[in-house]
């Protein structure tokens, strides 16, 4: 009887020290398996982010502007380029309290300083519409900086601009470059302007324009006229 629970005890602790060592040699892998875990469901968070009914989309299209403002402040003084242009928006348009267009190209230089090519676009509209010759001068660097990120409006914008003279010299062949490439991402007004542009253009200036456009795109638009 002795010797059986002896046997017992010896065949329990033989199956312990076994279970201790399958356990040592997964516990690596349930640990990783843990963190990956964590982080998955953190990723998920940021890449597909719930819409709850506080989120400031919701708010706005539900009408409740203020609200929503408050959020896009908070997170637009947190350097968030989609908050910065909203609040942009909102003093543009008088959203919550009176106009004030000098707070909204405030904001919207935030958004373009930060490299976002649609606050970049919207300061040049914002200068070219004074129409002043110091305005269209800012309105072409700003039109510049949204058409380096292949913004094709800009590139639009630059080529007339270009064309006619406006902040910066007349240059046919500049402002073919940029026509050429707004059109190449299939801006139906640049194409009307780049083939009336052409009949003005020697053949030697054509093909000039043509590679400098070319060299601009392959560049990046870091080797543009």
């Amino acid at each position: 009887m002795k010797n059986t629970h002896i046997s017992t005890a010896l065949t329990r602790e033989k199956l312990s020290a076994a279970f201790l060592r399958a356990f040592d040699s997964v516990a690596p892998y349930i640990f990783f398996f843990f963190v990956a875990l964590v982080s998955l469901s953190f990723i998920a968070v940021l890449v597909f982010p719930n819409k709850t009914p506080d989120s400031k989309e919701v708010l706005f299209l539900s009408g409740d502007y203020e609200k929503a403002f408050k959020i896009w402040s908070r997170i637009a003084n947190d350097g968030q380029e989609e908050a910065q242009m909203m609040v942009g928006m909102s003093n543009y348009v008088g959203l919550i309290s009176g106009a004030d267009r000098d707070q909204a190209l405030r904001w919207y230089k935030l958004a373009g300083d930060a490299g976002n090519e649609y606050a970049q676009f919207t300061v040049g509209r914002f200068y070219e519409s004074l129409g002043n010759p110091h305005d269209l001068i800012e309105a072409f660097k700003w039109y510049r900086k949204a058409a380096e990120l292949g913004n094709s409006f800009a590139q639009y914008k630059l080529g007339l601009l270009t064309l006619h003279g406006k902040g910066v010299e007349q240059d046919y062949i500049t402002a073919h470059v940029w026509l050429n490439l707004a059109s190449s991402k299939g801006s139906l007004k640049a194409n009307s302007k780049r083939e009336k542009l052409e009949n003005h253009l020697s053949e030697n200036e054509l093909k000039l324009a043509r590679e400098q456009a070319v060299k601009c795109l392959t560049s990046a638009y870091k080797v543009c006229p």
